[in-house]
C-alpha cells in the first residue's frame, strides 16, 4: 500500500517503483493505485458494525497482499487499519499513521478527550512512525505517545493545480455562478459540516450584506449541513447573497483566483489546505483562530479572528474589503505538494531503511 510511481514534476525526488495498493470507502476517484479496493469504512467511531466488517476485509486484503508497509489516514479508518494490520506488522509489515488532525487540542470539548485520547494513546503502540501536520499534535504526540513521531509540513498544496489563469477567464466563472464583476467575494472551500462553521461566517457577514449588496460569500463545497446553512441565510434575509453552487470541479482555479478574499471558521483544523490554496491563487486571508491555522500566518493578531466573537469578525471583514492588501500573505513554499512529498520520502526511507 505504497505509492509507486510518480509523474513529473516529481521525478526529481527518486522515489523508485512500488506497487501501490488503495482501500478506501471509495468515495471519490481513486489515481496512481495498482489496485483499489472498496472497504466500508465508517467516519462514527460508534459504529461497532461496520468497523468489525471493515477490519475482516482489510486482515483479509492485508494478508493476500503480503505488504512492506502500510500508510494509513483518518482518525477512525486507521484505528481499524491498524488493528488490522498487527499480525502483518509482527511479521515485518510497517505501517504508518499520518494524522491530519487529533480530535482532541487545546479547547476541544472534553468529550473529545475523554473518546479520542484515551484510543489514540493505545493505538501508538501499534504504528513504527505516527506523523503531523501541525506543531500542536507533533508536540503532544512526542510527549505522550509511545511511538516515533515526525512532523511535515501539511498534505501539501499541488501548485500545477494553481496556475495562473486569465482575466476574461476569471470574469467568466464569476457569470457562470451569478457574480457581478464589481462584487467583492468571499470564498470558503469547505465540507458543510458543525465543524466548518459556515454558519459563522453568515451571521458576521449579514450585517454587512444589509448595508453592500455587492459583497458575496462564496461556500464551495457539500455535506449534511448545505440546507441547513441556506436556511440560516434566508432568516437572516440575506440568501441572495450567500452563493453556494455545490462542489466544483471544473474551472475551480478559475472561480477562486476570481475571488477577493479567502476566509475559514473552521472550528477545528489539521492545517487548513484550503487557505493555503487561495493564499497560493493570490488571495487575502482572514481565517479562525486554530492550531492548524496558526501554523500557517506570521501574524496571528492580523490574520486570525476568535471564534467566539462575532462582532469582531464583522469588523474584521470590513476592513478586509477597504485594505484587502493589508491581508496578503505569500505562500509559504514549505506547504508545497512537492515538498511534502520530498519529507515523505525521507520518513519512508526512516522507517523502510
Amino acid at each position: 500500500m505504497l505509492r509507486g510511481t510518480l509523474e513529473k514534476p516529481y521525478d526529481d525526488l527518486n522515489i523508485g517503483d512500488w506497487q501501490v495498493d488503495y482501500a478506501s470507502a471509495n468515495e471519490e476517484p481513486i489515481k496512481d493505485a495498482d489496485n483499489v479496493f472498496k472497504v466500508d469504512f465508517a467516519r462514527s467511531p460508534l459504529r461497532f458494525d461496520k468497523h468489525i466488517k471493515a477490519c475482516r476485509r482489510l486482515k483479509k486484503i492485508i494478508a493476500d497482499g503480503n505488504y512492506d508497509a502500510i500508510h494509513t489516514h483518518t482518525p477512525v479508518g486507521s484505528i481499524v487499519t491498524r488493528m488490522a494490520a498487527r499480525a502483518a506488522r509482527k511479521k515485518g509489515t510497517k505501517v504508518i499513521y499520518t494524522c491530519h488532525g487529533f480530535h482532541f487540542y487545546d479547547g476541544a470539548p472534553k468529550q473529545n478527550w475523554r473518546l479520542y485520547y484515551p484510543i489514540e494513546k493505545r493505538m501508538a503502540k501499534d504504528v513504527d512512525m505516527l506523523v503531523t501536520i501541525n506543531r500542536e499534535d507533533y508536540e503532544r504526540a512526542k510527549k505522550d505517545f509511545s511511538c516515533p513521531v515526525r512532523m511535515i509540513d501539511g498534505a501539501g498544496v499541488d501548485v500545477a493545480r494553481f496556475k495562473k489563469t486569465t482575466k476574461a477567464e476569471q470574469r467568466a466563472a464569476r457569470k457562470k455562478y451569478g457574480l457581478r464583476d464589481d462584487d467583492f467575494v468571499i470564498v470558503y472551500v469547505a465540507e458543510f459540516t458543525a465543524n466548518k462553521n459556515q454558519r459563522m461566517l453568515v451571521e458576521a457577514a449579514a450585517p454587512i450584506m444589509r448595508e453592500n449588496k455587492h459583497l458575496k460569500l462564496l461556500f464551495l463545497g457539500e455535506g449534511d449541513l448545505f440546507e441547513d446553512v441556506r436556511k440560516y441565510a434566508e432568516a437572516l434575509g440575506v440568501s441572495e447573497q450567500v452563493v453556494m453552487p455545490g462542489y466544483i470541479r471544473d474551472g475551480f482555479a478559475a472561480l477562486v483566483q476570481s475571488c477577493n478574499l479567502c476566509t475559514s471558521a473552521s472550528k477545528r483544523e489539521g492545517l487548513g489546505l484550503g487557505v493555503l490554496e487561495g493564499v497560493l491563487c493570490g488571495l487575502p486571508i482572514i481565517i479562525a483562530d486554530n492550531r492548524g491555522h496558526r501554523d500557517i500566518v506570521n501574524d496571528k493578531k492580523k490574520y486570525l479572528f476568535d471564534l467566539d466573537d462575532v462582532p469582531a469578525l464583522t469588523e474584521k471583514m470590513r476592513d478586509a474589503m477597504k485594505n484587502p492588501e493589508k491581508y496578503h500573505l505569500d505562500f509559504p513554499e514549505k506547504f508545497s505538494l512537492h515538498n511534502s512529498l520530498s519529507e515523505m520520502r525521507e520518513i519512508y526511507k526512516e522507517v523502510l531503511g
